[in-house]
């Protein structure tokens, strides 16, 4: 027979913790109105989970300078800040800033981009420094890429340098082009699939050994900003059909070509892998020979490496 004790901690303890769950849900509601939510939006707020622990990250989005309408659309996209301490939120809100984005730039930046709150300070560091280092930015341009394209920080800084290496490179671009362009916005795969349908097209001319392209071809903005619709009215002068049809061409083009370097680098592991034995093979021969056998196999490795 189970003890009196025993039988009213069992009876206790279990409820008090659903206690706790319900009675947070109308603190959370009254502080919400409390902090100027309409019934709407504190209903809104409410359904994604939000206990009145949640309060507290909503209070330091108030206190970055955001407005109500604003915080709700980033919770709506970003529910998991709910789970956020308002240490946390301050401390990304004091990176951002670091980085130069000021008042008015910053809150511009998060309506724009809410993940900025998601990622980890290193992330948001190694990605600004990625711009001004790896992709020859200055400070200045980088802090204007900050200000209109704040989902470059989200990027991973290899993707971010790949872009630029792109554009750079394959399209002419200069710094000037990518920062009016707005190219940091997109990914690498939207501007790859539309240089190279103009490209096919005879629409857009690679640049020469100096690079520099010819003025027929469209600008940069115009390749990266445009509608789709007006990007295929405008520039390409082709139909959404040839437009389907081409990028269907290009992923089969890419699935072959990674196929084809994943059999070429299988080909590769087992040369050395036979070139190794061979070695070994000699090595065993005679004691007299370790020495000649050595540098022919340093040899066949650097060749190998060379060819590469």
């Amino acid at each position: 027979m189970v003890s009196l004790c025993l039988r009213t901690r069992l009876i206790i303890s279990r409820p008090s913790l659903c206690l706790r769950q319900i009675f947070s849900v109308p603190v959370a509601r009254q502080e919400l109105l409390d902090l100027g939510f309409s019934e709407t939006q504190a209903e809104k707020i409410l359904s994604k989970k939000c206990t009145a622990h949640s309060t507290s990250a909503i209070k330091e989005l108030f206190f970055i300078g955001l407005n109500h309408k604003t915080i709700l659309r980033i919770i709506e996209e970003k529910p998991q800040l709910l789970r956020t301490t308002a240490k946390e939120v301050r401390d990304k809100a004091d990176t951002l800033r670091s980085l130069g984005l000021g008042e008015g730039s910053l809150q511009s930046s998060l309506s724009r981009c809410p993940s900025l709150l998601s990622l980890p300070r290193s992330h948001l560091l190694a990605s600004a420094q990625c711009l001004k280092t790896r992709c020859q930015f200055s400070s200045q341009q980088v802090l204007k890429i900050l200000h209109t394209s704040p989902e470059a920080l989200t990027q991973d800084p290899n993707h971010l340098e790949e872009l630029f290496q792109y554009v750079y490179f394959r399209m002419g671009g200069k710094h000037g082009d990518m920062l009016s362009s707005g190219v940091f916005q997109k990914s690498l795969n939207e501007v790859k699939v539309r240089h190279l349908f103009l490209e096919r097209l005879g629409r857009f001319l690679p640049p020469n050994k100096n690079g520099q392209c010819p003025p027929s071809n469209p600008k940069i903005k115009e390749v990266v900003q445009l509608s789709e619709e007006d990007f295929l009215s405008r520039i390409a002068r082709s139909s959404s059909e040839e437009y389907d049809i081409f990028q269907k061409i290009l992923e089969r083009e890419e699935r072959e070509s990674a196929e084809v370097m994943e059999k070429e680098q299988n080909t590769d592991d087992s040369d050395n892998d036979d070139s190794d034995d061979k070695v070994s093979e000699r090595e065993d021969d005679s004691d007299d020979d370790d020495y000649t056998d050595n540098v022919k196999g340093d040899q066949s490795k650097y060749k190998n490496y060379r060819n590469k």
